[in-house]
């Protein structure tokens, strides 16, 4: 017997360049992968980093978390471990993990980031902006960091934000 799906989300595809771009943590995200898109099942973002960029540590309560580096070279530190991977190199951390990543290249580099089950785009949109053509994004600031912490309460993330510096 097989189980069909009757609300299951129509087939798609992008080439390269193509799906909604955010600025997020100074890095820019290419949206592959909706929970709108996917019936709620996943959602999947290309991110291109900077050298040094990735969010700080942080808590899912609601979602598994996968890293593919597509090049260059990431950290992802998950729990008390932090695994150094370059392109080809995977990654998981289920729910409820303390976790980050880190483009720890010297130059841009890029991964693709897969959540299940679906719904963190929602949490992008909210704290990021839409990236604009020719423009570089915005390095991360205090009104991003504003919307991130009211987002996050929305979205069962717990974010463990840097200290501000003396004199700051």
């Amino acid at each position: 017997m097989t189980n069909i799906d009757i609300n299951a989300p129509e087939a798609y595809g992008y080439d390269a360049g193509q799906g909604e771009r955010l600025w997020v943590t100074g890095d820019t995200m290419t949206f592959l992968a909706t929970a709108a898109q996917t019936g709620g099942s996943m959602t999947a973002i290309e991110i291109l980093a900077a050298p040094g960029g990735g969010p700080p540590p942080h808590v899912h309560a609601n979602e598994h978390e996968a890293w593919y580096v597509l090049d260059g070279e990431f950290e992802i530190m998950h729990g008390e471990e932090t695994l150094r991977l370059s392109a080809g190199g995977f990654a998981f951390v289920p729910r409820g993990t303390l976790h980050r990543f880190e483009n720890v290249s010297d130059r841009p580099s890029r991964v693709l980031i897969m959540f299940t089950p679906g719904g963190m785009d929602g949490f992008f949109r909210e704290a990021g902006l839409s990236a604009v053509d020719g423009e570089s994004p915005p390095p991360l600031g205090p009104a991003e960091i504003e919307r991130s912490r009211e987002a996050a309460v929305r979205y069962g993330m717990e974010v463990r934000w840097p200290e501000p510096e003396a004199g700051s």
